[in-house]
């Protein structure tokens, strides 16, 4: 199972800069989180009108776990570098 590769492709198409799509799995057990970082100018693709992509990708993944007995939790996280710098 490789959901890294699955968004990857699933993704890259409707984004405006697939390029800086990133796509990390991290494992725990039975637990697998996975975080999926774009420009603030994609995140409303992945996102969907109500949210309706995000909420099919995260059936799909949990979906796909579920098979290999594992739980799935997608999120899409913001970067890092653009946390907030209020004085």
């Amino acid at each position: 199972m490789d959901l890294e590769a699955f968004l990857m492709d699933v993704l890259t198409p409707i984004l405006d800069h697939p390029d800086e799509l990133g796509v990390e799995v991290k494992k725990g057990g039975r637990q697998l989180d996975v975080l999926i970082r774009a420009r603030q100018e994609d995140r409303g693709r992945i996102i969907g009108r109500s949210g309706r992509m995000i909420s099919s990708l995260r059936t799909l993944c949990r979906a796909a776990g579920e098979k290999h007995g594992l739980h799935v939790n997608l999120e899409l996280v913001e970067d890092e570098e653009k946390a907030d710098t209020s004085d």
